[in-house]
């Protein structure tokens, strides 16, 4: 009987312990076809799940036996099972136009909804104090084209990988622990791993941020920004029913389409003003970026996200990728915000100018906090107030005020790493489809030698594949790359010359090597120059040495002033000539170490056996007669006029650059800087030092600058840079060691826009006195073709600039421009008028490589 008693109790057991999961598949009820994705949540577990790409799904009831199944567009069914299978058929879901009137008059009911849902954005994102889940994620993507010309330009080693990369697909599944605690730290321990391949999308920063933040993932407009109107239109398209709540949804339209903003649909819960779900798409360096999400009320009034899809597809620079990723949130576990009532009513003035006027009226900041902890009625502006204050008083709390979000990653050597299927069908919340445990098969089979791969299938998701992987071998990665570029051009002085460039770089132990021979065809000489790198600065705060020398030709602005390749193409197609060329036999050394982000140190030690040279050469295709010569190889300048002649210097520089106040997001125990959360401040001091070999430099030049970006509003930005310096002690300057301005005569240029010139002639305004440098530039979000929202999408941009300098014979020298930029995401094309004492001068057309703004 003890035998027997002891067979029913385990039979009995089981029994309940099969109970607990329930599987099936989700379909549309009147088509029968399978819904992807669907959210799929257990109120007894807090947790949600999903459906794969065919409709199936698989959950773990945690001994209750409620299921909720919803998918946007339809009604969601909440479903009472014990166990086993069940199939759901969802209903399409149908809007009501006239269940509520939310506000009267002329207006669109989704702008009351909206000041609502943007009012309590504060409130939600500070009503808990902390919470723990566990996350899966899913993500799989691939290279589907990368242009021959990468290739060609690629190393050999290079080319290998580049090749493997676009046979092996990416795939990837964690779970992890997420713990947040108010008001942004964010820590994630990977709890599980399997990986196939590499990933150059972060689909964390969509999945750990919060669309009640005024910016998502850092840099997207949400639709619930304090100043969302400024940059988005809505309309109300109805609202349906789901689960007694009554949902709004509204379409979100921006102003002006880019890559800053989204489009799409927010759906918010009438009353609480929450995030129900949301379908969104943004664009970002080419690629569209599709979220879905669904959120639960996971305990009253208290709304989370449990399922998340994105999918990001697109092209940068001719390579086109696809990404696709799901998250599910499980097992949540609440701690509430105690100063935070569970229930606040919101009055919006504008419509409801009735009910607000008979709310009673707050005259202290304590009524108000009092009214949000108990619970009741509070104006939409006096609750914007009372947030803005609350957070103000816990960031001045702070231990690290410089720190805005922290977001920690753990993985450890006690990450389970989980290859194969089987294991994964108990872990995962997503069954696989057939079609992506091949996938699985063949990435891993890409990513090792002589695999051996076998699947079998009896079509009933993950569950019912098997997939078995034999290898033993894996490949190496070589530490030591070996590089060629050739480098063929022209000038006057050399004609033709024939070189490259041959390097050396050892990734492990960090140094690179670097030769650069060339032989000049109507020179009839060999130039060459040689360096060594060791260490990279900017990374642990490394610092880098770099030792180089040699004999070569050298421009007299090492900017340099004009690139070679574009000179070649000016002097043989068009017989102008503006390069001015010395050669040095030199030795130099440098050093570069950051300390921390804020500061950095830079010096430089030289010696340069400077020699004038001559043109050798007029080679020309289309520019020049058989009588006409090349311009000389002599820089005019207004304080010296013609510059023939220079002398050997020895020089030592030293720099430093500051930029205070930085902010930081925490990753772990390492800070992520923000980019141009703060100015750059520069300062240098360069001096020639005489008597050291036959040098007869004699000299002290002092440089300051201050360069800052920064946003104005949803209107643009803003960069400026201001630089200036003076001479104190020009004993013996050589025209090498002049303050030289970057700029360009030609309409090709590879100048940054901050920082140069447009129109000035080379080396004419170079000086060994006082001057002062200033650029600014506004880069408009919208102004005259951007109003066209295809162009916009596209990446294009539209500045305006001025520039100005000063010099003792520069006569207020300024420019004004307006530039087309971000043309195909390469090119600028830039209109610009130059100015002598505010008198016309000069009108120019410049043709540049797209900007690059916040340099440091």
């Amino acid at each position: 009987m003890r035998t027997l008693f002891s067979l029913l109790l385990v039979t009995f057991l089981c029994t309940c312990v099969s109970a607990q999961t329930v599987s099936g598949r989700i379909t549309d009820a009147e088509t029968g076809d399978p819904l992807p994705f669907a959210s799929i949540y257990v109120p007894s577990t807090k947790s949600g799940a999903a459906s794969n790409g065919d409709g199936y799904f698989q959950v773990d009831l945690g001994g209750g036996n409620k299921v909720v199944f919803s998918y946007l567009g339809y009604q969601t069914q909440v479903k009472t099972i014990s166990g086993g299978n069940a199939d759901v058929q969802l209903v399409s879901e149908s809007l009501d136009l006239e269940t509520v009137e939310i506000i009267s008059g002329g207006e669109d009911k989704s702008y009351a909804v909206i000041r609502r849902a943007i009012a309590k954005a504060d409130y939600h994102r500070n009503q808990l104090d902390a919470y723990s889940a566990e996350v899966y994620i899913k993500g799989t993507g691939k290279v589907n084209k990368i242009p021959g010309l990468i290739k060609m330009l690629a190393g050999k080693e290079d080319r290998e990988e580049i090749e493997e990369v676009t046979k092996r697909p990416f795939t990837s599944e964690t779970t992890s622990k997420v713990e947040y605690t108010r008001p942004n730290n964010y820590k994630q321990q990977v709890l599980s791993k399997l990986e196939v391949g590499d990933s150059d999308f972060d689909a964390n920063q969509y999945f750990f941020t919060s669309f009640y933040d005024p910016l998502v993932a850092g840099e997207l407009v949400s639709p619930l920004h304090p100043r969302a109107f400024g940059y988005y239109k809505f309309e109300h398209e109805g609202v349906f029913v789901d689960q007694d709540e009554l949902i709004n949804k509204i379409k979100v339209i921006p102003r002006s389409r880019g890559e800053d903003v989204f489009e799409g649909y927010i759906y918010i819960v009438n009353g609480d003003w929450a995030i129900h779900s949301l379908e969104l798409t943004t664009y970002k360096l080419g690629f569209q970026i599709d979220i879905t999400q669904r959120q639960a009320e996971i305990e009253d009034h208290i709304w989370m996200p449990v399922t998340t899809t994105l999918d990001a597809e697109g092209q940068f620079f001719g390579v086109a990728f696809e990404y696709h990723y799901l998250s599910t949130v499980s097992g949540y576990a609440l701690t509430l915000n105690p100063d935070l009532g569970g229930y606040v009513e919101v009055i919006d003035e504008k419509s409801q100018p009735e009910v607000a006027s008979q709310t009673k009226k707050a005259k202290k900041l304590s009524e108000l906090e009092q009214r949000l902890n108990e619970g009741g009625e509070i104006k939409r502006k006096d609750l914007f107030k009372l947030m803005r204050s609350y957070e103000k008083e816990e960031r001045e709390k702070s231990p690290e005020p410089e720190v805005v979000k922290t977001y920690s990653f753990v993985q450890d050597s006690t990450v389970e790493i989980i290859t194969d299927t089987a294991s994964w069908a108990k872990i995962r919340p997503v069954p696989l489809t057939e079609q992506e445990v091949l996938a699985y098969a063949i990435a891993d089979s890409l990513e090792r030698r002589d695999s051996i791969v076998s699947v079998t299938s009896n079509g009933a998701g993950d569950s019912g594949v098997e997939v078995s992987i034999k290898s033993n071998q894996t490949r190496k990665k070589p530490h030591l790359r070996t590089t060629f570029f050739p480098d063929p051009f022209f000038n006057p002085v050399e004609g033709y010359a024939l070189g490259g460039r041959i390097g050396f770089r050892n990734t492990r132990k960090q140094w690179n090597v670097g030769f650069n021979p060339r032989y000049g065809i109507g020179w009839k000489r060999l130039s060459w120059q040689a360096d060594l790198r060791l260490g990279r600065s900017g990374k642990d705060n490394e610092p880098q040495f770099k030792l180089s020398g040699g004999r070569f030709l050298r421009q007299f602005d090492d900017g340099p002033a004009i690139e070679p390749w574009i000179s070649t193409y000016t002097n043989l197609f068009n017989g102008t000539n503006y390069i001015r060329l010395y050669e040095r036999a030199y030795g130099q050394f440098d050093y570069r170490k950051n300390y921390g982000d804020a500061w950095r140190a830079e010096a430089t030690i030289a010696y340069e056996d400077r020699r004038a040279v001559l043109n050798s050469s007029n080679n020309n295709w289309f520019g020049l007669d058989d009588e006409e010569v090349y311009a000389e190889n002599l820089p005019f300048n207004a304080e010296r006029g013609p510059v023939g002649v220079v002398a050997p210097a020895a020089i030592v520089k030293l720099g430093v650059a500051w930029r205070p106040g930085l902010e930081y997001v925490m990753n772990g125990k390492r800070k992520e800087l923000i980019e141009n959360s703060a100015p750059t401040i520069t300062a240098s001091i360069r001096t020639g030092i005489p008597n050291i070999g036959e040098s007869a430099s004699d000299f002290t030049a002092l440089e300051a600058s201050y360069q800052r970006r920064f946003a104005n509003g949803k209107k643009g930005n803003v960069d400026l840079l201001v630089r200036g310096g003076t001479f104190l002690n020009r004993e013996t300057v050589g025209f090498p060691d002049y303050k030289h301005f970057a700029t360009s005569e030609l309409v090709l240029t590879a100048l940054d826009p901050i920082g140069s010139y447009r129109l000035l002639p080379y080396y004419l305004e170079s000086t060994n006195k006082e001057y002062l440098e200033v650029y600014g530039h506004y880069q408009f979000r919208k102004f005259l073709l951007t109003q066209i929202w295809q162009l916009h999408l596209a990446g294009l941009k539209e500045d305006l600039f001025v520039n100005y300098l000063y010099t003792p014979t520069s006569d207020n020298y300024t420019e004004l421009g307006y530039s087309i930029d971000n043309i195909f995401r390469v090119l600028r094309v830039e209109f610009v008028t130059g100015f002598r004492d505010f008198k016309y001068d000069d009108f120019g057309v410049r043709i540049s490589i797209a900007s690059t703004f916040g340099r440091f």
